[in-house]
């Protein structure tokens, strides 16, 4: 029996935003492909961040990232065995890890960078400087709105 929930999901902002974020993250894969990197643009994203902040611990770079531990894991295991990132022991606390780029890790964000800037223009240029503007908004107000939500007592 269908029921109709009320609901139009290709309304749904939220789908919507996924649907979009998607779309760049293939647009993106495609084009680092074609280029000869085997980088996802999540492993980018990831290299980028630890090129912002070289030494971050996991917990650091998950939330900087948003990403949960296991995929942070992940990733930067791939990223290890590609030897494009590093951990080191903490000098300080034997138990924590500080994660950096090697030198090869920073020559490929180095030549990753125009790919991305590419594709951003391409892709935004069509959006005017106060639509874009708006967009920040908007995502900043909805990302306000989340926060609760990703709070960690709300974890069951």
């Amino acid at each position: 029996m269908h029921h109709d929930f009320g609901y139009d999901m290709d309304r749904g902002i939220g789908y919507r935003l996924c649907l979009v974020a998607t779309q760049i993250k293939i647009a993106l894969r495609r084009m680092f492909v074609r280029a000869g990197f085997d980088v996802t643009p999540e492993q980018w994203s990831l290299l980028l961040r630890l090129h912002e902040g070289p030494g971050q611990i996991q917990s650091e770079l998950a939330d900087r990232t948003v990403k949960d531990k296991t995929t942070i894991t992940r990733i930067l295991d791939r990223l290890e065995h590609k030897g494009l990132a590093e951990r080191r022991r903490d000098p300080n606390d034997r138990r924590t890890q500080r994660l950096f780029l090697t030198p090869r890790g920073e020559a490929v964000l180095a030549e990753l960078m125009p790919l991305v800037l590419q594709l951003s223009e391409t892709v935004f240029k069509a959006v005017s400087p106060a639509d874009h503007d708006t967009v920040h908004r908007i995502l900043d107000t909805i990302g306000a709105g989340l926060d609760r939500f990703l709070e960690p007592k709300d974890v069951p």
